[in-house]
């Protein structure tokens, strides 16, 4: 039946992120860090970091043995055995960093994590070595390019500002600490090898700023709705297929699958709303009530204009109880919203709404089918209101 009684919630207040100050120009604020970037634009992000990495960690990979029979020409004799243990034990890094990326699909924390892997390996190998052949090991094999080349490398992958420079720094950290232990680090020489460390990771910097910006940009074009800026309708249900292909894995490993549920609305009598104030209103009814979405669900959650006045959210990892107290505060907030006509008068306005949990070895057109069932069962039954049962 459908549920009608209206209780209240206490929200969390939503602190302002000291990382994105509003005087930022838009653009900067956006690749600046991720905190605000959408589900969504993540795993695209993610997906492309990986690809660039899985190219540039086989490189790496493929280059370890191939640079030993320089260091056989170039390097003392008696550093033979370490060199080749050295080099082996980056091998294997390499290589346990590559199995870990082939099994990283959209995970955006763990390709970082193997990104910065990655780029350190070889730095870290390069410490070691000078700790152990000292001052003459640069000079002899070309080590001392390998700290600008992986600060160059950053420039290669979409990363935010925050990532880009995390990385940097700690390049530049330890070439810093290996020259300390060849006693340059005050020389001309050494001053001169920060200097150009910086100048590069600023170049790097602007190159993941643009690239960032451009994703964006693109992400923006292909993805969302340009009216509400919620999800458009095949972004969603791409994503909601992927949620299904994961629990389908689940429980094919014998494991629990992850409950999803979905909601889709439909604002009340919405052509009324544009026959009686005109279009432009009914614009700012749909951008009043994607805000509404945006505020109550969760910031994983996945939230689309599903086609003219017809939402869609999708909430991994929500339980029916869960998905039935975010529908109650979307109601509320719409009796609540403050939307006013070019005369000044208020203009109200209202959603149904269907409530459904994606069942195990089920099609996702069958889930989406019930959803749309149990919103029209709304609307025939008062609107207003949401029903989450056949």
């Amino acid at each position: 039946m459908p549920h009608t009684e209206r209780r209240r919630f206490s929200l969390g207040l939503k602190l302002r992120n000291p990382w994105h100050p509003r005087w930022l120009p838009a653009s900067l604020r956006d690749t600046l860090s991720n905190r605000h970037h959408s589900h969504d634009f993540n795993c695209a992000r993610s997906e492309y970091l990986r690809s660039r990495l899985v190219f540039v960690a086989s490189a790496f990979f493929l280059l370890v043995p191939l640079w030993f029979l320089v260091d056989l020409l170039l390097l003392p004799r008696g550093h033979t055995l370490e060199l080749l243990i050295g080099r082996s034990l980056l091998m294997l890094s390499l290589a346990f960093v590559l199995y870990r990326l082939l099994r990283s699909r959209q995970n955006l924390n763990r390709v970082r994590n193997l990104l910065a892997a990655t780029l350190l390996l070889p730095l870290i190998f390069y410490a070691a070595l000078a700790w152990a052949i000292g001052p003459s090991l640069g000079s002899l094999a070309g080590y001392n390019f390998i700290p600008l080349l992986l600060v160059a490398f950053i420039s290669v992958f979409p990363l935010t500002l925050i990532e880009g420079f995390g990385v940097g720094f700690a390049v530049c950290l330890l070439e810093a600490f290996v020259l300390y232990h060849l006693g340059e680090l005050t020389s001309i020489a050494g001053l001169q090898e920060i200097w150009l460390l910086g100048t590069v990771l600023c170049i790097s910097l602007w190159a993941n700023h643009s690239q960032v910006s451009a994703l964006m940009r693109l992400y923006r074009q292909a993805s969302m709705d340009s009216l509400t800026g919620l999800l458009n309708r095949g972004v969603l249900l791409e994503q909601l297929d992927d949620l299904q292909i994961q629990r389908q894995e689940a429980l094919s490993e014998g494991r629990a699958a992850p409950p999803v549920c979905l909601l889709m609305f439909d604002l009340d009598r919405f052509k009324k709303i544009n026959d009686s104030y005109g279009h432009s209103i009914g614009d700012h009814v749909l951008q009043e009530f994607a805000s509404i979405l945006r505020k109550e669900v969760r910031k994983s959650d996945l939230v689309a204009r599903y086609g003219g006045e017809e939402f869609m959210a999708v909430l991994p990892g929500a339980t029916k109880e869960a998905a039935t107290q975010i529908a109650e505060r979307i109601l509320q907030g719409c009796a609540h919203a403050d939307i006013h006509a070019h005369d000044g008068q208020p203009v109200p306005f209202t959603t149904s709404i269907g409530i459904t949990q994606l069942r195990d070895q089920e099609s996702l057109d069958s889930a989406l089918q019930r959803v749309d069932q149990r919103l029209y069962a709304a609307k025939h039954q008062g609107r207003n209101c949401f029903i989450d049962a056949d």
